[in-house]
């Protein structure tokens, strides 16, 4: 099992779990040792109040978590997003299916009833041969 974070873990895991201090945007998908059998995306932008720019930031980690995704994930893997609800949520669920042979929207029950909160989940992984 391996993380990615932007601050150091504060917690003690166990031997077969890593965590690394780095940015989703700078790391080199070569050094993350997959393949793996699900890749999950909690990031979240720290947010500004600006709703639209929150959106559309939500929105890029979500293609970049993807972006990585398609690198390490085996076939047939899946994949989860979280991602905050707006203009490109569409875009970012239709790039999704490009790779996936389903795809789901989820809001977990325990999320705020004000949130915009949502989860994209992506399963059966069919990687693009080119």
């Amino acid at each position: 099992m391996l993380g990615i974070d932007l601050n150091d873990p504060k917690v003690t895991l166990p031997p077969q779990a890593e965590i690394r201090t780095l940015d989703a945007f700078q790391v080199d998908p070569e050094t993350l040792d997959g393949p793996f059998d699900l890749v999950i995306s909690d990031m979240a932008p720290k947010t500004s109040g600006q709703r639209h720019a929150d959106q559309y930031r939500s929105y890029e980690l979500v293609m970049r978590a993807l972006e990585l995704t398609k690198t390490v994930l085996k076939p047939g893997g899946t994949f989860v997003a979280k991602i905050f609800q707006g203009a490109e949520f569409e875009e970012a669920r239709d790039a999704i299916r490009e790779v996936f042979g389903k795809v789901r929207t989820l809001r977990p029950k325990a999320t705020r009833d004000e949130s915009y909160e949502l989860f994209l989940v992506g399963l059966s992984f069919q990687p693009v041969t080119t």
